[in-house]
């Protein structure tokens, strides 16, 4: 049953890295909400800092993966703003 709360990281990363892609291939983030990434970050914090004091491993781990690409795609939209300043 542990085995479902891994699926969510495997989502996040079919979600997330086709973004992650276009950005580095792109090199732009005009079009990109950075409040949408940033709350985001700090959801999936929520969620890591629960896991971790409930030793919930598959859901930590489930979610450092999610917090990995999210924040890439965080730093990388804030990167390309701020360069066209």
């Amino acid at each position: 049953m542990k085995i479902l709360f891994y699926l969510p990281s495997i989502l996040f990363l079919i979600s997330g890295l086709p973004q992650t892609i276009k950005l580095l291939k792109t090199k732009s983030s005009k079009d990109i909400s950075i409040w949408t990434y940033l709350l985001t970050c700090l959801a999936i914090i929520i969620i890591v800092v629960d896991a971790f004091l409930n030793r919930n491993i598959s859901i930590l781990v489930s979610n450092l993966v999610s917090l990995a690409i999210t924040g890439l795609n965080t730093f990388l939209v804030i990167y390309y703003q701020k360069r066209k300043v």
